[in-house]
Parts: C-alpha cells; sequence; structure tokens
C-alpha cells in the first residue's frame, strides 16, 4: 500500500469519504446548506464569508463555488459587476430563486473550476469562501490565474473558528478539524508559490471567531 502526503491510509481513506459526502451535501442535500452553515458556525457563516469583500479590488469580480449565492448577492448590492461559477446543479438553482425572490437576476454560470467560460484577463478580483479540494488542483490555479487581470486578485476564505470555550464550540471546532483537511492551509501556502502569484494570509478576528483570509496577486507581466 502506497501512503500518500497525508501521512496514513487511514487518514487517506477519511478524506475520500469526507469528499463523498460533501459532495453529496453540496448536490442532493444542498437544500439544507444555509441551515446547516448556520448551526456549524453559530450563526457566523455570512460574516465569514463578508471577511472576503475588504481584499476585494476592482469592479469585476468572479466568485468561484458560491454555493447558495449570499455573498454574491451581497457584492451585487454593493454594486460589483460579479458573475458566479459553481458546478452543482443543485446550488445553481437555488441561487437563482433566491435571486428572484429577492427581485434580481442571478448572474450566474454552472462551470468548473479547471474550465472556466471566460477570456483571459477578465476578472478584476476571484473570490471562494470555504472552497473544496479543488482549490488545491494545480489545473484549476492556472485557470484562475487565467482569467484574472495582471495584478488581480485571488481571495479564498477558509479556516473558520469558534473562539468561545463552552462545550459546543468545542464541538464544533472539533468536527471542523475532523471534515475540512487540516494539510489545508500548510498546502494552501505552499502551492500558491506558483509563480503566477504572491501570497499573504491574513487572520479577521472578531469577540465570537476567527476566520482565516487566503489573498493570492497575480504577478504583472504573467
Amino acid at each position: 500500500v502506497q501512503y500518500g502526503p497525508e501521512g496514513s491510509l487511514l487518514l487517506r481513506l477519511w478524506y475520500r469519504f469526507v469528499k463523498f459526502a460533501f459532495h453529496h451535501f453540496y448536490n442532493e442535500f444542498a437544500w439544507t446548506y444555509d441551515l446547516v452553515s448556520r448551526i456549524v458556525s453559530r450563526g457566523h457563516w455570512h460574516d465569514w464569508q463578508r471577511a472576503a469583500l475588504p481584499e476585494v479590488r476592482g469592479e469585476q469580480v468572479l466568485e468561484i463555488a458560491f454555493g447558495t449565492g449570499n455573498l454574491l448577492w451581497d457584492m451585487v448590492m454593493e454594486g460589483y459587476q460579479c458573475v458566479g461559477a459553481e458546478l452543482s446543479p443543485h446550488m445553481v438553482g437555488i441561487t437563482a430563486r433566491k435571486f428572484r425572490r429577492r427581485g434580481g437576476k442571478a448572474p450566474i454560470c454552472r462551470a468548473r473550476v479547471q474550465d472556466l467560460p471566460f477570456a483571459d484577463a477578465t476578472f478584476d478580483s476571484l473570490v471562494a469562501t470555504f472552497p473544496d479540494y479543488f482549490i488545491l488542483d494545480p489545473v484549476a490555479q492556472e485557470e484562475m490565474a487565467r482569467v484574472l487581470m495582471p495584478g488581480g486578485r485571488l481571495v479564498v476564505v477558509e479556516g473558520g473558528r469558534i473562539l468561545k470555550e463552552d462545550i459546543w464550540s468545542r464541538v464544533l471546532n472539533w468536527a471542523f478539524r475532523i471534515t475540512v483537511s487540516p494539510r489545508t492551509w500548510k498546502e494552501n501556502r505552499k502551492l500558491f508559490t506558483h509563480p503566477l502569484f504572491s501570497v499573504e494570509r491574513r487572520e479577521v478576528q472578531s469577540e465570537w471567531s476567527s476566520v482565516g483570509v487566503l489573498v493570492a496577486v497575480k504577478k504583472s507581466g504573467d
């Protein structure tokens, strides 16, 4: 048996199970996403998503894997020229209906991050909040760099953590640790030493919680 970079066969099998579970969560069970995310974050999920906004630059913004469209709606309401790309047809449907109920038209498409249907250097900023494992895929990273303008930003929100010490908060933090790969941030930082990007990581903290924000800036002239 060959052991991967995760360190053990058991851990590799666990990652596979988590990917399988998340696939169904983002598809057949997508209708539970807003409720579940509120519960597991103690109501802070949307605030964690919005931690991306201070790092967004320019007007042309692409949100990758937009889920149920809450941050996409926020950005449209704040005047950004937004487009959303999402692979799950269930999430696309939920977001379209949400926009219609709120009196807007969702500027969205169904697409894989590894094959984005946009011209080179289209966007000032790309946003991804709590992305799946695609964010570690070199092909996806090349594609994200392609559609960004020189000097454009990829803003990734990852790794929410509740700071309170009560039992429920500890349980939720433990659940985050076992369902989100513990190597994610370490590998994000390593893989985004890609020659097209310069990378910084920030921690956005409130009284109740903390969330990581990675900013990868596409180098000019590439």
